[in-house]
């Protein structure tokens, strides 16, 4: 499995970055632009992937959570590579796995890594389509669903987001504002769809939340 194929202590070495590695809520793991040095699998916990863009403005690409890869793969001497956002930790324990260099992993594990590199670029795609389709309060529900089914923990009927992430970062998200972000889910509270108070979403119900 991808998880089993960790980089050597030797070539870990070189960007000081052991096999594992433990975050602690806000420690950054890398920053845009800097060297890229390879491929980091999410053992647990969740990153926010934030860019800055060339005229300024601040974006949050993703959250990244367990099973996720992040970085932007091994330099060669042809493709100086340069990591495209920084990538932040969100919780206290979050772990980080470096990936061996691509010429070392078993055919195996070069395709799940391949398909993980495929879901990352529809995830991308999906973001893009989403931005031209749905307007802002659609986004914001779109994007709590999304996260809720994949990192939420269900108790029945009812699923509890955990999540640290501010108003203002939903809206980088969503591709929206802090004071839309704010009045959705306050909106959502009244119809009693979610209940919420600082880091915490309950979704009452995610088969009827949209």
């Amino acid at each position: 499995m991808i998880t089993s194929h960790i980089q050597s202590h030797r070539e870990a070495v070189q960007v000081n970055f052991p096999c594992y590695k433990s975050y602690s809520k806000g420690q950054v793991i890398y920053k845009q632009d800097q060297p890229s040095y390879g491929f980091f699998l999410v053992k647990s916990g969740s990153i926010k992937l934030q860019k800055m863009l060339s005229n300024g403005t601040l974006t949050i690409q993703k959250i990244a959570t367990e099973g996720d890869v992040i970085g932007e793969g091994e330099p060669d001497s042809l493709i100086h590579r340069k990591n495209l956002c920084y990538a932040i930790a969100l919780e206290d324990g979050t772990m980080i796995q470096k990936i061996d260099d691509s010429a070392s992993l078993s055919p195996e594990v070069k395709s799940q890594l391949t398909q993980k590199l495929i879901d990352r670029a529809v995830e991308a795609s999906l973001r893009h389509e989403r931005l031209i389709s749905l307007d802002a309060e659609q986004r914001i529900k779109s994007i709590l669903k999304e996260l809720a089914l994949k990192i939420g923990h269900k108790y029945g009927e009812e699923t509890l987001l955990k999540i640290n992430l501010t108003h203002e970062e939903f809206a980088l998200l969503s591709d929206s504002s802090r004071q839309t972000v704010t009045k959705t889910l306050s909106a959502l509270k009244r119809q009693g769809m979610i209940n919420y108070s600082r880091n915490r979403i309950l979704f009452r119900n995610l088969q009827t939340f949209n």
